[in-house]
């Protein structure tokens, strides 16, 4: 079974509802970005998540320690960081989804990675991280999906997602504005549409 990642997530209904379907991964943006939460404002959402349901915080170039604090605070249990992960970093404990932009034509076997990592893969957009609505050439990741667990994301929509889970067969696909009425609200019929897809496809 292909896991689902819901990102972007800022409101208690949104949450309930992404466990309600089943979601395995919930991404939950602590840097900027139009969907950022703040530490006070999301613990309590968080903190209603059921186990087994990963947590994931999203940072960009946040140092550990920042990283450290709020994954303390709000329970994570998952970090998504868009800058090349450190010891310390590694150190945390926590599961690790290196992210990556991927540009046309670049070789993405080259990246570095390590034993456990699950690499994202996301669309490079000029002055945009995440949330983009774009998608990438996912045939470009057909060895690294060989190698590790990949996280397919970028642009998914309950229209596309079957081609990413046919092409790749990933560890899991990851969705934002795919899924959202505007930034940081979901949009509940897209939600329920993507999941559902996402299990058509590995049914079939």
């Amino acid at each position: 079974m292909t896991k689902i990642k819901i990102c972007g997530n800022t409101r208690a209904d949104d949450v309930e509802l992404a466990v309600e379907l089943g979601a395995d991964l919930l991404g939950f943006i602590f840097t900027h970005s139009k969907r950022q939460v703040r530490v006070d404002e999301i613990r309590d959402v968080i903190a209603q998540v059921p186990a087994g349901v990963e947590r994931v915080g999203v940072f960009i170039d946040e140092p550990t320690e920042q990283i450290g604090e709020v994954a303390r605070a709000c329970g994570l249990t998952a970090l998504q960081v868009y800058r090349p992960l450190t010891e310390n970093d590694r150190a945390l404990g926590l599961l690790l989804l290196p992210a990556f932009r991927v540009q046309a034509g670049e070789d993405l076997i080259t990246i570095p990675l390590e034993q456990g990592d699950h690499p994202l893969f996301d669309t490079w957009v000029p002055d945009s991280v995440g949330g983009t609505g774009r998608a990438w050439a996912w045939p470009q990741a057909r060895e690294v999906a060989r190698r590790y667990p990949l996280v397919v994301s970028g642009g998914l929509t309950a229209d596309n997602v079957d081609g990413a889970v046919r092409e790749l067969h990933p560890w899991a696909v990851d969705v934002c504005s795919g899924v959202e009425a505007e930034p940081g609200r979901k949009d509940h019929a897209k939600l329920r549409a993507f999941v559902e897809a996402v299990r058509r496809v590995d049914r079939s």
